[in-house]
C-alpha cells in the first residue's frame, strides 16, 4: 500500500476516533409528562479552574475530550480542578422544557444553551444571590430553555466548585414542572406551617407555665426550619440577605442548632436528678459549642472567617458528637424510669437516619427520588413531631405524678385534719389550765408590783426622815424652851395673889409679865404651827396620790425637798458635807402637777446626786481639790418650764445610759436600792405629766438630769 494512501487511511481514523470523543451525548424529549433524569447522560470534561471557556469549546470541540458521566465522579471540593459538562438536547413536543437542577451543591455553575456555534441563552447560578437575581427561579433553581419542536440545543455546565459526587438535575416540560412546583409548594407549606404552630404553642406554654423546655424548644424548632427553608431555597424570596448570610456562615449556624438542641436535652431529660455524671458532661458539651461559636464570631469580626470545606467538616462533626450523646443520654434516662426519653431517642434516630439518607444521596449510595432528596425535611418534620408528643408525654406524667402528690397531700391532710382536732381538745384544756395558772401569776404579780411601788415610796419617805426630824427638832425646842419660860413667868404672875384669888395688901400686878407670857404663847403658836406644816408635808408625801393636778410652785417644792433630802443625808452620815447651788427662775409660773409625785420624783434626782458626789469623795480620798456639789435650777424656756439637777459625782457610763430607766436596774450594791426610784420617776414625768425627762453625762465628772413641764 502506497505511504500517501497509509497517511490518509490513518487520518481518517483520528478524525472519526476525535469526533467520536468530541460529539456530545444526545436525549430526545418527546414526552412532556416525563421527567428526564440528565446527569448521567451528560458528558464531563475536567479541567483545571478557568482554564477552559465557552467559546474556546465551541471553537475547537475536537481539541477537548469528553468522558461519558455515568464513568465519572466528582472529587469533593476539589478547588483547583473545574468541570465541563455537555449535552444534547431534542425536542419533539409542542412545549417548551425547563431545565431544573434539585441541589444546590456547588458553588458556582454557568449554564449555556448553544444552537451549533452559538450561544442562545446563558445563566449564572451561585449559592449567594444578588439584586438582579430572579428570586423565583433561584428559589426552584430553574433554567428555561430556548429549544423549540423539532431543534436540536447543546448544554454546556461550568461547575468550579462542587460538595457532592453527583449533580441531580432534570429536563421537564412547563406543564410537569408546574405540576411539581405545586406538590413541593403544598409540602412546604405544611412544613411551614406545622413548625409555625410548634413554635407558638410552646411560646405560650413558656409564658403560661415558665417551663423553660418550651422556650428552649421552640428556638430548636425555628433554627430547623430556617435551615430547611434556606438549604431547600424556599427562604430567597423571604429574604435574600438572610439567605446570603446563612451560605456565608453555614459552620456557624450549623452549630447553633447542635447547642440549642443539646441545652433542649438537657432541660428535657432530668439528668441532674437521674444521670449527674453525664449532666456534667452534657455542660461540658454545651460550654464547648458556645466556645466554638465565639470563636466563629470573632473570626467574622476580624474578617477572618472562610466557609470551607474542613470548617464545614468540623460542624458536621459536632453535629455527630452530639448525636451520640443525644442517644447515649435518652437511653441512660430511659432506663432510669423516665418514659418519654424513649419518644426522645426515637426522634433523634430519625432524624439523624435521614441525615444520612441526604448524604448518601450526594455520594451516589441512594437512588434519587422525591423521598431521598426531601429526606432531611421529611426526617426533621418526624423528629418535631416525635418531640412534641414526647413533651406532652412528659407534661402527663409530671400531671399524674401531681395528681398521685395531691392525694397523698388530701390523705396526709386529712390524717392531720384528725390528729389536728385531738390535739386542739387537749391543747384547750391546757389552755383552760394555763389561763388559771397565768391569771394567778397576774395577779402576784400586780400585788407584787403594787408592794414593790409602796416599798420604793416607804423608802424615800426613809430618806426624808431624818431630815423632817431635824426640821420638827427646831420648833419643838422653841415650843419647849418658850414654855418653861412661861411656866415660871405664870408663877410670878401667881406670886402677889392670896389663896383665894385676890391680890395680897401692898401687892400689886406687874402687867410687863403678861406681855411677855404673850409673847412666849405666840412664839409657842408660831413653832407649833412650822411643826405641824412639817408633819402635814410628810403624811400627803406617805399617803397615796390622789392624782389631782393644782397649779404649784415648782421653785418653792424643789427647794423644799432639796433641804429634806440634805438634812436626811446629814443625819444618817455627821461627815457628809455638800455645796448646794440653786439657780431658781424669778418669774417662774404655776405650773399645774401633782405636787406629791413631783416631790418624790426630785427626792429620787437628788439622793441619787448626793449618793454620787459621796462615791467620788470615797474614791477621792483626801483630795482638797475636789468640792462635792449638786446644782438645782429652774427656768421657763417658751412654753414649758425646766428643771434641772446636776452634780459633779462619777457621772453614768456609755454603756449603761440606755438602761438607767429600765425597772430593776440599779449600780447600788445589793440592798441599798430597788431599781425602781428613776423608772418610777420616768413614767410620773412621761406618763403622769406628758413631760420629758432626758440625762446627759460626762463619765468621772458628772451627771445632769433635765425634767420638763408644760405650763399650766
Amino acid at each position: 500500500m502506497p505511504a500517501y494512501l497509509r497517511l490518509i487511511i490513518l487520518g481518517a481514523i483520528f478524525i472519526c476516533f476525535g469526533s467520536g470523543l468530541s460529539r456530545a451525548q444526545s436525549v430526545l424529549l418527546n414526552d412532556p409528562n416525563q421527567s428526564y433524569l440528565l446527569f448521567e447522560r451528560f458528558s464531563v470534561l475536567e479541567v483545571k479552574s478557568g482554564t477552559v471557556t465557552i467559546d474556546s469549546l465551541l471553537r475547537h470541540p475536537q481539541a477537548y475530550a469528553f468522558r461519558p458521566g455515568q464513568k465519572h465522579t466528582f472529587r469533593l471540593n476539589d478547588q483547583p480542578k473545574a468541570y465541563w459538562l455537555r449535552l444534547d438536547l431534542t425536542n419533539q413536543t409542542s412545549q417548551l422544557f425547563t431545565l431544573r437542577i434539585f441541589l444546590l451543591s456547588f458553588n458556582r455553575m454557568v449554564l449555556y444553551e448553544t444552537d451549533g456555534a452559538r450561544v442562545v441563552n446563558q445563566r449564572e447560578l451561585t449559592l449567594k444571590v444578588t439584586n438582579t437575581t430572579d428570586f423565583f427561579q433561584h428559589s426552584k433553581r430553574i433554567w428555561p430553555l430556548h429549544v423549540s419542536r423539532g431543534q436540536t440545543h447543546t448544554i454546556y455546565l461550568y461547575i468550579d466548585t462542587i460538595f457532592a459526587t453527583r449533580l441531580p438535575l432534570s429536563a421537564q416540560s412547563s406543564g410537569l414542572l408546574l405540576r411539581e412546583s405545586h406538590h413541593e409548594d403544598l409540602f412546604y407549606g405544611f412544613y411551614s406551617g406545622f413548625v409555625l404552630i410548634v413554635i407558638l404553642y410552646s411560646l405560650i406554654l413558656f409564658v403560661r407555665l415558665g417551663d423553660w423546655d418550651n422556650l428552649l424548644y421552640a428556638i430548636w424548632v425555628f433554627l430547623i426550619g430556617c435551615q430547611i427553608a434556606y438549604t431547600s431555597g424556599q427562604g430567597v424570596e423571604l429574604s435574600n440577605q438572610l439567605h446570603n448570610l446563612y451560605f456565608t456562615f453555614t459552620p456557624l449556624f450549623i452549630t447553633c442548632i447542635t447547642l440549642a438542641h443539646l441545652l433542649f436535652l438537657l432541660s428535657f431529660l432530668p439528668l441532674r436528678q437521674l444521670a449527674p455524671g453525664w449532666y456534667r458532661v452534657g455542660l461540658y458539651f454545651a460550654g464547648f459549642f458556645a466556645l466554638t461559636i465565639t470563636a466563629f464570631i470573632v473570626l467574622i469580626i476580624l474578617r477572618q472567617f472562610t466557609n470551607t470545606f474542613i470548617v464545614s467538616y468540623f460542624g458536621i462533626l459536632l453535629g455527630l458528637l452530639e448525636w451520640l450523646f443525644s442517644l447515649s443520654v435518652g437511653i441512660v434516662a430511659f432506663r432510669r424510669g423516665f418514659r418519654p426519653a424513649l419518644l426522645f431517642v426515637i426522634g433523634t434516630l430519625v432524624y439523624y437516619s435521614s441525615f444520612i439518607a441526604y448524604i448518601l444521596l450526594l455520594v451516589e449510595r441512594l437512588p434519587f427520588s422525591f423521598w431521598t432528596l426531601h429526606s432531611g425535611t421529611i426526617g426533621s418534620g418526624l423528629e418535631i413531631l416525635i418531640f412534641t408528643l414526647a413533651m406532652g408525654n412528659k407534661v402527663n406524667l409530671l400531671k399524674k405524678r401531681q395528681d398521685e402528690a395531691i392525694r397523698e397531700q388530701l390523705r396526709l391532710s386529712e390524717e392531720n385534719h384528725h390528729l389536728v382536732e385531738r390535739q386542739k381538745q387537749e391543747l384547750e384544756q391546757k389552755v383552760e389550765q394555763r389561763t388559771a395558772e397565768l391569771q394567778e401569776s397576774l395577779t402576784t404579780l400586780q400585788s407584787t408590783q403594787a408592794q414593790l411601788i409602796q416599798k420604793e415610796k416607804l423608802a424615800s419617805l426613809g430618806e426624808l426622815t431624818a431630815g423632817i426630824a431635824h426640821e420638827i427638832q427646831n420648833p419643838l425646842n422653841f415650843v419647849n424652851n418658850f414654855s418653861e419660860v412661861s411656866t415660871e413667868l405664870v408663877e410670878e404672875l401667881k406670886s402677889p395673889l392670896n389663896p383665894e384669888g385676890g391680890i395680897r395688901p401692898g401687892e400689886k400686878m406687874d402687867m410687863a409679865l403678861f406681855d411677855d407670857l404673850t409673847q412666849n404663847l405666840t412664839k409657842i403658836t408660831h413653832h407649833g404651827g412650822r411643826a405641824s406644816a412639817i408633819v402635814k408635808g410628810m403624811l400627803e408625801h406617805s399617803r397615796a396620790s390622789t392624782g389631782e393636778r393644782t397649779p404649784t410652785n415648782l421653785n418653792a417644792l424643789a427647794d423644799e425637798y432639796l433641804r429634806l433630802a440634805y438634812h436626811g443625808l446629814r443625819a444618817k452620815d455627821k461627815s457628809a458635807n455638800c455645796q448646794l447651788i440653786t439657780d431658781f427662775g424669778a418669774e417662774l409660773p404655776p405650773v399645774s402637777v401633782v405636787p406629791q409625785e413631783i416631790g418624790r420624783v426630785l427626792l429620787n434626782l437628788y439622793n441619787n446626786a448626793f449618793y454620787a458626789v459621796g462615791q467620788r469623795v470615797s474614791i477621792a480620798g483626801k483630795d482638797e481639790t475636789y468640792l462635792p456639789t449638786v446644782w438645782v435650777s429652774t427656768r421657763q424656756v417658751n412654753s414649758h418650764v425646766e428643771i434641772g439637777v446636776s452634780d459633779n459625782g462619777m457621772g453614768i457610763p456609755d454603756s449603761i445610759r440606755d438602761k438607767i430607766f429600765q425597772p430593776f436596774f440599779t449600780t447600788k450594791p445589793t440592798g441599798e436600792g430597788t431599781g425602781l426610784g428613776l423608772s418610777l420617776s420616768y413614767d410620773i414625768i412621761t406618763k403622769g405629766h406628758g413631760g420629758i425627762m432626758v440625762v446627759k453625762s460626762l463619765e468621772g465628772e458628772g451627771a445632769q438630769f433635765i425634767i420638763q413641764l408644760l405650763c399650766s
